[in-house]
């Protein structure tokens, strides 16, 4: 280099000017420059191949960048290099003592950069501008390079940037191949593709592509708490009201509306609708049920009961005879015929406060009381043929 030659003619040394840092050779294009030197902090910024930025501090590991706002920014120290810049000494502004002119021989490269010196008479040197990439190896190919800004280098060849995906290790390219709308599925920590959940931005299905509430599976799904004796699903309103259907360690089943137990299955099948511990195949917390031998049996017992008064015989001869057998089908059932009342027809006696049903005990109370009297008169008739004899 004719620069490096006229300052070595001259005995004058070559002094330090601002460093800069690029990416070291093993880069392609480009490496993340981040807001803080950790390696999770948010990417602010890139570091091109052939476009260095000034070098602020070296930090742990790190790099620290002036970028073209101003701030700085961090460059892990693994994939980035700190290039050292020689300048010529009357380029530098500071009015230091002259160096001292010694003869060749006696120059020797300092290991830490000069403090800047002045030049006294810089006629000899002849300079050519040289090449961005030169670096110092051996004394004769000393890198010397005018402390111009990076950013207008017009004569070095800057490598072509060609936009890529950022990704966090250039040595771990991320790759992603995927279905629009499907939730990525990661195979390895760089690698991904599409998993079987489906979101089309309302709706959300597993294993079905066409959700029709916000959240579809097609198959079964599996509640298992391991670190309780309950396992469930609580659906809860906005007032505060919770629904759930749980599942005890006793194998009892449980569904609950408004934050009530409403209906229990045990472990022997027996259904509680308002009980929680059914001793009946189906119970009923007024105490009605269906036995073992599937009667239904009416809660009858004198603890539920009040205002108890006896049925008189002419209000059950009234009843009877105002009761009207018929033959009829229910309309959802036309091949099953049945014999019995029509509610709305009924005495008031036995009718429902909204005659819609009936009770089969009503009228099995009407007509023991018929009966009853019946069997009276019978016993006095037969009392009265047995005098006449």
């Amino acid at each position: 280099m004719k620069v490096f030659l006229g300052l070595l003619v001259m005995g004058l040394p070559l002094v330090s000017g601002a460093d800069s840092v690029e990416p070291v050779d093993a880069v392609e294009n480009y490496v993340n420059i981040r807001q803080l030197p950790e390696p999770d902090a948010e990417v602010v910024g890139r570091l091109y191949k052939g476009i260095p930025l000034s070098l602020v501090e070296a930090v742990d590991g790190w790099n620290a960048v002036e970028m073209s706002d101003g701030t700085t920014g961090f460059v892990s120290a693994d994939w980035s290099q700190i290039i050292v810049t020689e300048v010529e000494a009357d380029e530098m502004a500071a009015p230091e003592p002259v160096a001292e002119l010694v003869e060749p021989e006696s120059v020797e490269e300092p290991a830490e950069p000069e403090p800047v010196v002045e030049l006294v008479d810089p006629e000899p040197v002849e300079v050519e501008v040289p090449t961005a990439s030169e670096t110092v190896d051996e004394p004769e190919a000393a890198e010397i390079e005018e402390p111009t800004d990076p950013a207008p280098i017009s004569e070095p060849a800057v490598a072509e940037v060609v936009e890529v995906a950022a990704v966090e290790d250039p040595r771990e390219p991320l790759t992603i191949k995927g279905k629009p709308d499907f939730l990525v599925k990661f195979k390895a920590p760089t690698s991904g593709t599409s998993s079987q959940v489906f979101d089309n931005g309302n709706q959300i299905g597993i294993g079905t592509t066409d959700p029709e509430q916000r959240l579809e599976v097609n198959g079964n799904i599996q509640i298992h708490d391991q670190n309780s004796s309950v396992a469930g699903l609580m659906i809860t309103q906005s007032s505060g009201e919770t629904g759930y259907i749980m599942h005890n360690r006793a194998s009892t089943l449980t569904i609950g509306a408004g934050s009530v137990d409403r209906l229990t299955i045990d472990r022997h099948g027996n259904v509680g609708i308002g009980v929680s511990r059914p001793a009946h195949p189906l119970e009923m917390a007024n105490g009605a049920h269906v036995s073992s031998g599937g009667v239904w049996t009416n809660s009858s017992s004198r603890e539920r009961k009040k205002n108890i008064k006896a049925v008189t015989i002419e209000d059950a001869l009234a009843v009877l005879a105002g009761l009207e057998p018929v033959h009829y089908n229910y309309t959802n059932d036309s091949q099953e015929s049945y014999v019995g009342f029509i509610a709305e027809d009924v005495p008031g006696l036995v009718a429902t406060s909204d005659r819609k049903g009936l009770s089969a005990m009503d009228i099995v109370a009407v007509l023991t009381k018929v009966m009853q009297a019946q069997q009276q008169q019978i016993k006095e008739l037969e009392a009265q043929l047995e005098a006449i004899r």
